[in-house]
């Protein structure tokens, strides 16, 4: 069976201003500078629409999307930053919005290995959502400007507690991936062992 995620693009090996202040300062560069409200309603559709087509989130309802779209931190990158480092705990599960992201590790000789190539509406770092502090054994950078959502163990608490039917729903989610993914670990590493010559045979 083939196994395919929705984004992996290549293997390579504020709220309304305060009626009542007295800074008429910052009521007009509100008034010039922040979208009208038509503008921000169409940003919570389109995430809302955006949402809809990550695998973490695609059997969710509307209503719930919206709770989600509600709690999900959106993060800028440029090109070649980091937006996570081997070796460091994940932070936070990653969904790629806009751009394109590389994924590497270490070889032997300290040189960066290019493992893969992320496209929207790909996810990574599932596990530190869920607060698993396992140690990261590889890096992700941007490749040209990138924009991610952003969704912490601290993100999904609330949710728990505030919405636990639809926390359940994306912890479901989140624990049928990772076993997916490590299933595909553990795949490749019984292939790479068997067609590895044994040891003192050419």
């Amino acid at each position: 069976m083939k196994l395919t995620f929705p984004g992996l693009k290549a293997l390579l090996l504020s709220p309304r201003p305060n009626r009542g202040s007295a800074d008429i300062a910052a009521l007009r560069a509100r008034a010039l500078f922040q979208p009208p409200e038509g503008a921000l309603t169409k940003r919570r559709r389109s995430l809302l629409e955006f949402l809809a087509q990550v695998s973490l989130f695609e059997d969710l309802r509307r209503r719930d999307l919206a709770r989600l779209a509600a709690i999900i931190h959106e993060r800028e990158y440029s090109d070649g930053e980091y937006i996570c480092e081997e070796g460091r705990p994940g932070a936070a599960l990653f969904v790629v919005r806009r751009g394109v992201v590389e994924v590497v590790r270490r070889g032997a000789r300290a040189e960066e290995v290019p493992l893969a190539l992320l496209e929207p509406p790909a996810s990574f770092e599932e596990a530190a959502a869920v607060g698993t502090g396992v140690i990261r054994w590889f890096s992700v950078r941007a490749r040209g400007p990138v924009s991610l959502l952003a969704l912490g163990k601290s993100d999904l608490d609330a949710l728990i507690v505030n919405f636990p039917v639809l926390a359940n729903k994306v912890l479901i989610k989140l624990a049928g991936l990772m076993a997916v993914r490590l299933q595909m670990l553990i795949d490749a590493e019984i292939l790479r062992e068997s067609e590895e010559p044994a040891e003192g045979k050419p």
